[in-house]
């Protein structure tokens, strides 16, 4: 708190600020008249500095995107050109409101302090760590049941919201990233529950002994799939509804999401589970059919399926240990030996 008390009533921050609002006060008030040619000149230089931070950096500290930035110097170039001859408040008002955008990020990125931000995703602040066995073990468990997938949207969340503040083209990414994710989910849903409701079809299969494993095992794994389904399509809807906000709107948002006890993990944890649910329902589905398989069949037959089988989960298990997909071991250590690791 104090060293935010501190960078806030800085000299150079109180600078942005009042610099920041100054530009909104010429947007609202575009009757001012101010220097447009030397103002253009040098919104040109700071377009250009940012276009050329996003071509040559993935942590780039600029309010747009790439595609935002050409746009706007085109539209600079335009300017320039019209300022010349005419002396209307519409251009004034088009300078003053691209200047605040660019004051306001300076302002949020700590500009001319000597902690100022960098790079987008990492915190100006020093990180505050507490270890509790109980939380760590309940968080692996939990991170265990879903595959890791919380972990790996957590990662991506605060590359985004970084010190309560979000940065507007990540934040635009990551929304269609999710989105494609979350389709992609839903077909596969769909695909899968078709899949299982053929399976209960099937001769082989005696629905109308409940307590075989295989029935089980495939209403488990109907549950499991419509739960994905489900949570797919709110999500998705939550998405349409506040992923095109603005960055002031979306801010807002995440931190009602995240303002929780279990903070960033929460929303991460629901992004995740789609993918979560799924996995469950293929592997449900997985048991359902090789039980079926198993109970009754040749010995040829037996030898065939075992054989595959045994290929399958080698390649799914050296796919893991390669890509590192799960960090299990890592995270073992850290439950385990968290004085050493630290």
């Amino acid at each position: 708190m104090r060293q935010t008390t501190f960078l806030m009533s800085s000299e150079a921050s109180v600078i942005r600020v009042i610099f920041s609002q100054y530009w909104m006060h010429c947007e609202r008030y575009p009757n001012h008249k101010l220097d447009r040619i030397k103002l253009l000149n040098e919104l040109r230089e700071v377009v250009v500095h940012a276009s050329a931070e996003i071509i040559t950096s993935d942590t780039s500290l600029s309010p747009f995107g790439a595609d935002e930035l050409s746009r706007i110097l085109e539209l600079v170039n335009h300017l320039q050109e019209i300022v010349k001859d005419s002396d209307l408040p519409h251009s004034t008002c088009v300078i003053a409101r691209f200047m605040h955008y660019f004051c306001r990020s300076k302002y949020y990125n700590f500009c001319g302090l000597p902690c100022a931000r960098l790079d987008a995703d990492k915190s100006v602040y020093k990180e505050v760590t507490s270890f509790d066995t109980l939380t760590s073990s309940l968080s692996l468990a939990l991170d265990a049941m879903l595959f890791w997938a919380p972990r790996a949207h957590l990662d991506d969340l605060r590359r985004v919201w970084v010190d309560k503040c979000i940065n507007s083209p990540r934040w635009k990414d990551y929304n269609t990233k999710l989105m494609a994710e979350w389709i992609g989910i839903t077909i596969y849903s769909t695909v899968m529950l078709a899949v299982d409701v053929s399976f209960l079809a099937v001769p082989n299969v005696n629905i109308t002994q409940s307590q075989s494993i295989g029935v089980i095992a495939t209403y488990l794994s109907i549950i499991s799939i419509t739960g994905s389904l489900v949570v797919s399509v709110l999500l998705v809807r939550q998405n349409q509804k506040n992923g095109c906000e603005s960055a002031d709107k979306a801010g807002d948002f995440l931190f009602n999401m995240t303002g929780t006890v279990f903070g960033d993990k929460a929303l991460a944890t629901v992004n995740s589970l789609p993918y979560a649910m799924g996995m469950w329902g293929m592997i449900y589905f997985a048991i359902a059919l090789l039980y079926n398989v198993f109970k009754s069949t040749t010995t040829v037959m037996l030898a065939t399926v075992v054989s595959g089988c045994v290929v399958v989960t080698m390649f799914i298990l050296w796919f893991i240990w390669a890509a590192r997909e799960f960090h299990i071991f890592t995270r073992l250590a850290k439950l385990a030996f968290p004085a050493l690791l630290s």
